[in-house]
């Protein structure tokens, strides 16, 4: 059975759009290919794919790793990686819990959450700027109220 994922190909440290690429997987083959031109033919035992973020997936092709932006990340997700992506029906704070706790949530790297730190109590503006913005915006608010109602 043969899928092919069109996407975006780059180099690990590459930046830009990178090329317009397909990855091809043909019984136990896989294939990068751009336009009419195949770039190369791998044995899947010679293969890795492992998700990147994003939506992009870093592949290692034999000696070469590129990284892979397709078109579908979650079909091409479930295809390659056999790592189950969480389903949209789990809510956000069960799939949280989950990673938090060590149990299995089918991704590859649970994410660690801390909560967000206090900033303390220092004013960013101090009481005397505030005032100052609050006062000349209540001016200017009266003279367009005093223009609008003069026109």
């Amino acid at each position: 059975m043969a899928d092919a994922f069109a996407g975006t190909l780059l180099l690990p440290d590459e930046e830009g759009s990178g090329l317009d690429a397909v990855l091809e997987t043909v019984d136990t083959d896989i294939k990068l290919l751009t336009g009419d031109q195949e770039l190369g033919s791998w044995s899947q035992d010679e293969c890795e794919v492992t998700p990147a973020g994003d939506g992009a997936f870093r592949v290692a092709l034999g000696d070469e790793v590129v990284l892979f932006v397709p078109d579908a990340p979650h079909q091409f997700a479930n295809l390659m990686t056999n790592e189950e992506p969480p389903s949209a029906a789990t809510p956000l704070k069960v799939r949280i819990e989950a990673q938090t706790s060590g149990a299995p949530t089918g991704r590859a790297k649970p994410a660690k959450i801390e909560p967000l730190k206090s900033v303390g109590k220092v004013e960013v503006l101090g009481r005397g700027m505030t005032a100052l913005i609050v006062g000349v915006s209540s001016i200017l608010i009266v003279a367009l109220v005093v223009l609008s109602s003069s026109l």
